[in-house]
């Protein structure tokens, strides 16, 4: 399962990322679109950061997670710097696991709509996320955007992080299927222990799809849904062929 082999090292290959940053711009969001939310159910919520940092805020937020190993880092001590009693997570799938008809706002981060690679699953998991929504509740979301993929275009990427026991290499090699919007990103990761410079080698391919404005709002028309708006990611730009993150918002009809 991806994600699975190397939960033990995700927070520390992704601890540069703006997750107060990023949940103060859901809220905004939120605020702006459907500003009488409580009750906010999180697709993909990893090990809780998002989800804690929205609870901080007063939402009553609830995840649902396919890795046990993601859900376990996260009720760990060390997994985050801010813990609520706000925010719980479940062990589910996103195209499936239900936990009610009374959400106010629907949020799933880090592209996990890319990882939903046929249309089938795009399908299924917009109608789980509709089917749990209040009328007129929203759903917010980020996703590899096509034009912009193809435009820049995936390259080789290698990243290094460490921390006081582990140096970690990460190396992404991109598969391209531009008829198909598909990007196959193969991954490398070489973990040295610093005690022991023992190092481990975990390998993953990670299969994601980027979609163009006309397949959103196929997509969420075919799923009960309404397009209000989409910007690019963390911004209130419109996206352009130099935009690789996009964020929508749905609404249920």
């Amino acid at each position: 399962m991806i994600f699975e082999a190397y939960s033990q090292y995700y927070d520390l290959l992704y601890k540069d990322k703006d997750y107060v940053g990023e949940s103060s711009y859901i809220h905004s969001l939120i605020e702006e679109y459907n500003s009488g939310t409580k009750k906010i159910l999180e697709f993909g919520s990893g090990t809780g950061i998002h989800g804690n940092i929205l609870g901080s805020l007063g939402y009553r937020v609830y995840g649902i997670e396919k890795s046990q190993s993601m859900i376990d880092l996260g009720e760990s001590t060390n997994s985050f710097s801010r813990k609520s009693k706000n925010f719980s997570c479940f062990l589910g799938d996103c195209q499936s696991t239900y936990l009610g008809n009374d959400f106010d706002t629907a949020i799933s981060l880090f592209h996990v709509l890319s990882y939903q690679t046929k249309d089938e699953e795009v399908m299924a998991f917009l109608k789980n996320v509709q089917t749990q929504l209040r009328t007129r509740g929203i759903f917010i979301f980020d996703y590899w955007y096509a034009p912009a993929v193809w435009e820049i275009g995936p390259t080789l990427r290698i990243k290094k992080v460490a921390n006081t026991d582990l140096s970690i290499t990460r190396i992404a090699e991109p598969e391209c299927f531009e008829e198909k919007n598909i990007v196959n990103v193969h991954y490398q990761n070489f973990i040295e222990n610093l005690s022991t410079k023992s190092i481990s080698k975990i390998e993953e391919i990670h299969k994601m799809r980027a979609f163009n404005n006309e397949e959103i709002i196929q997509f969420s028309t075919r799923a009960g849904f309404s397009l209000l708006h989409t910007e690019e990611w963390m911004t209130s730009l419109t996206p352009g062929n130099n935009t690789w993150g996009v964020c929508s918002i749905l609404q249920k009809n």
